[in-house]
């Protein structure tokens, strides 16, 4: 019987252990070594796959790369990219400091995002980031004050919402766009503001941002909004009086978790992206990926806690879940389907059964896959779920149930450097307060009852 996502687990399989052994290594380091040292739950991602998505990306597109810290706001993982060259897409101040930490220098960073606070565009004017991209004429005026306060001309980007894709194009799953959504601006709408920019004292217009949407599979839709982008540029220049210094051309390109995905022709997307700027070398053109970098760089090990039979299937309950990897549980997600999970002992497998892979909580949506093929578990065995170097506690419920939240791993040239402590089961009442008034009436619990 066939395992789990055969497809998508076998590529990504390939990307984190080329060399098919026996056992699941990642980064040259056994799992079950990781695991041991580190504790379960716990991700781990491989230094030099992420150098490897980064080098390839910018190599065959010929542009600059940035990476969207929302899809793995770790430190660690940004530094590894950031010291091959890639910069930074932030969209929270949190991010901002974090890029900045990690040594990203602020000509490599962008700030995008639909509700942005006057703290955090004060704080990304002070810092002299690349550009400030904002997706309202409200927030335009907000900066603009910022600016005047600050007595400096503010770099701004305008995001552009993608218009209709052309027919035969295969929309991303997730499409940023359309006349109800909350991100960007329309291209009448750009060119207005454009005309406010070149009027103001405070502002300078340097991009205009484009983003179709994310898990985008096909190039030709990709290549037909960076179409949508080129033309808009042309009338917000006529508008600003000025050529535009550059371009952001998004990103959200797919990475295949499910039986049935393809992968993106990204020598396709090169080919045709070179081909629209070959007329426009002035011009700095930009993309910013996130789960395309990070996510088959890492995977989420957790391990067999218990074990029992339902009927035709196997159960087995797991020390990590939804809480950790709510991407992997299907939260979010229209249809629930599980992410390519393998066992590391013997990830190549076919002699499997039927198993659920049920977590912790006590919660019926606490469930990493409800049919896995794998080899029948026990207590103890440990398993692997791949593709998640991106979207995995960033997107969780980390405070459900108050569960600590796991380590965080990085493998580089063999060796394994812990980038996150594990949390303890205090951390769920850090922050909290008890008012004098109620610890006064609370019972004495110094001596609870065994």
């Amino acid at each position: 019987m066939p395992r789990v996502n055969p497809e998508p687990t076998e590529r990504l399989l390939r990307i984190l252990d080329a060399d098919h052994r026996a056992a699941l290594h990642l980064g040259g380091v056994p799992a079950a070594e990781l695991a041991a040292r580190f504790g379960t739950p716990c991700y781990v991602y491989d230094a030099a796959i992420l150098r490897q998505r980064a080098r390839l990306v910018a190599r065959t597109l010929g542009v600059e790369v940035l990476f969207a810290l929302k899809a793995n706001p770790s430190l660690a993982v940004t530094a590894v990219l950031a010291g091959c060259g890639t910069g930074a897409d932030v969209s929270s101040l949190g991010e901002l400091l974090l890029a900045r930490r990690a040594g990203v220098p602020p000509a490599r960073i962008q700030f995008a995002g639909p509700g942005k606070t006057t703290e955090e565009l004060t704080s990304a004017a002070e810092a002299g980031i690349a550009a400030i991209h904002v997706e309202s004429a409200q927030e335009l005026a907000a900066l603009e004050q910022v600016g005047s306060r600050l007595g400096r001309r503010v770099s701004v980007g305008l995001r552009l919402r993608p218009g209709t894709l052309a027919g035969g194009a295969e929309p991303p799953r997730l499409r940023i766009g359309g006349a109800d959504q909350k991100f960007g601006v329309s291209r009448s709408e750009a060119i207005d503001l454009a005309r406010r920019v070149r009027e103001s004292t405070n502002l300078q217009l340097v991009a205009l941002h484009g983003y179709l949407g994310t898990q985008c599979f096909d190039a030709r839709a990709w290549l037909g909004a960076a179409d949508q982008l080129l033309d808009a540029a042309d009338a917000v220049e006529r508008a600003a009086g000025a050529e535009l210094p550059m371009l952001n051309f998004g990103g959200g390109f797919a990475v295949g978790y499910f039986a049935g995905d393809g992968e993106l022709d990204l020598t396709a997307v090169g080919a045709g992206l070179r081909e629209r700027l070959s007329g426009r070398p002035q011009r700095r053109a930009v993309v910013e990926l996130g789960r395309y970098l990070t996510a088959p760089a890492g995977v989420y090990l957790t391990r067999v806690r218990y074990t029992k039979h339902e009927d035709s299937r196997r159960v087995a309950i797991l020390d990590g879940g939804m809480h950790h990897h709510a991407a992997a549980a299907g939260l979010g997600a229209v249809l629930r389907r599980p992410f390519p999970i393998v066992a590391a002992h013997s990830p190549r497998t076919t002699e499997t059964v039927r198993h659920a892979l049920c977590g912790p909580l006590c919660t019926p949506l606490d469930e990493l896959a409800a049919e896995a093929e794998l080899p029948e578990l026990a207590p103890g065995d440990l398993l692997a779920v791949l593709g998640s170097g991106a979207y995995g506690m960033t997107f969780s419920h980390t405070m459900f149930s108050s569960h600590p939240t796991p380590a965080e791993v990085l493998v580089d040239g063999g060796q394994a450097f812990l980038i996150r402590e594990p949390g303890c089961p205090t951390d769920a009442q850090r922050g909290q307060l008890l008012p004098a008034e109620l610890a006064a009436d609370a019972p004495r619990v110094d001596n609870p009852a065994p």
